[in-house]
């Protein structure tokens, strides 16, 4: 039998968040007391309002509005971070850090702010502080990355981090139908936690790569310095000419470390039919990688709900309640080793690129457009004109496939092109998945 230790755990925060997990904690308590020997007891639950209306099964016993009540009890060895908001919780967060208190944090946006001053607060005073929770879902991404993958350097990394944008593009795709009509279903409605731009503007995924960006490979970066593009003007039409040459839309957070700095960068990305990332639909999450020593390597899983991140806060506190039932204080803590190398500008970055042009229709606007483009030294991998479709009458399409261009140079080329009088619309370009 494993070694019993009763670890005292704050949970801050009785949300829906907050509230969902209590519920999970419940029922798995006793279960991981048999397994690990661990009896996790929760001492205090932090709320706003003691007036509010709670569920039977919450022992109101538990519940305080003074925070000053958990940082001054000496007993309470982890913190559960579920209230949200960078202040007062940064404020909050970082007292019970000096207090030597261990954090399990689901706090997207504090930690997408400050990931970096929490961490090194959590280090000069020997405590943890785990971010997975933040992440959304249950795929343990951070912990692969820096356990599993610790031998590994991961050259590029393709991660689908909304489940509630790949829900939409999934339904988008597979029913051709507008993002407007998805957001009209209740499937939606129950998987966010509210609907508003975040779910599918790409803010969502920013705050959660920027996370991963810290917590995995050691950047120095705030969430609002992540270029981020949503799928908020990916069209029907749009995602029937990315099926005509092969592709279907992922929204992609993507990581690649390169000699000169880190590519960080958030938007809908064309990828290959076939690609095993195109098998994640719904509401699921992936992270798929490029490693040195075993190739490639992916991991996917529920990427919405409470009991998807409840599961992650729960591994968290068995794992933090191990290494302080070993050890009389935590020697090795969860340490970031903060790499020098910058994030480069989305200027800066070779990517290969869609560009769908909308013509007159009329003969030589293909050679007119290749001329342009070749004239900004971008080379075209294939072009084919459209003419003649039922609901762009007088229009005709330029589609246009670049193999390997620097993004400056396409928006140049494009900023160009759509002052001529051939054009009869909007250019639309999209990045590809090129591995």
């Amino acid at each position: 039998m494993p070694k019993t230790k009763q670890i005292n755990i704050a949970l801050l925060g009785l949300g829906k968040l907050g509230l969902g997990f209590y519920k999970v904690f419940l029922k798995k308590q006793e279960e991981i007391a048999r397994e690990t020997g661990l009896q996790l007891h929760i001492s205090h639950i932090l709320v706003k309002n003691t007036r509010v209306r709670r569920p039977s099964f919450v022992d109101s016993s538990l519940i305080t509005t003074d925070f000053d009540t958990i940082l001054n009890d000496s007993s309470i060895q982890i913190a559960i971070d579920a209230i949200g908001g960078i202040e007062p919780t940064f404020s909050m967060i970082a007292k019970l850090i000096e207090k030597g208190i261990n954090i399990v944090s689901a706090n997207r946006t504090m930690l997408a702010s400050k990931m970096q001053e929490l961490a090194d607060l959590s280090n000069n005073n020997k405590v943890v502080i785990l971010p997975e929770p933040a992440l959304g879902g249950g795929v343990p991404i951070i912990s692969t990355i820096k356990q599993d993958l610790i031998a590994n350097k991961i050259v590029a990394m393709y991660g689908i981090l909304s489940g509630t944008s790949n829900y939409i593009l999934s339904e988008m795709t597979e029913k051709r139908i507008s993002l407007r009509e998805v957001l009209k279903m209740p499937e939606i409605q129950k998987m966010a936690e509210t609907l508003s731009v975040i779910d599918y503007e790409g803010s969502d995924a920013a705050q959660k790569v920027a996370i991963l960006a810290s917590a995995g490979f050691g950047m120095r970066v705030n969430y609002l310095n992540v270029f981020a593009e949503g799928i908020s003007d990916i069209s029907v039409f749009d995602i029937q000419c990315a099926a005509d040459f092969g592709y279907e839309f992922k929204l992609l957070a993507i990581i690649k470390a390169e000699k000169d700095g880190f590519e960080i960068h958030v938007h809908p990305t064309l990828v290959p039919q076939g690609h095993p990332l195109t098998l994640i639909r719904n509401d699921y999450n992936a992270y798929f990688m490029h490693t040195d020593l075993i190739g490639e390597y992916m991991i996917y899983g529920k990427g919405v709900g409470v009991e998807a991140s409840s599961s992650l806060i729960l591994r968290d506190l068995v794992g933090i309640g191990n290494l302080l039932r070993n050890y009389s204080s935590i020697k090795t803590p969860y340490r970031l080793n903060w790499s020098e190398l910058p994030v480069k500008a989305m200027d800066d970055i070779v990517s290969a690129y869609y560009i769908r042009f909308p013509c007159v229709d009329k003969p030589g606007v293909v050679g007119t457009i290749t001329t342009e483009l070749g004239n900004a030294e971008i080379n075209i991998a294939s072009a084919h004109a459209e003419v003649n479709l039922k609901n762009y009458p007088g229009i005709g399409f330029v589609h246009i496939l670049v193999d390997e261009a620097r993004e400056s140079d396409i928006l140049n080329a494009i900023n160009f092109i759509k002052k001529m009088p051939i054009l009869k619309g909007e250019i639309k370009f999209y990045r590809i998945l090129k591995d």
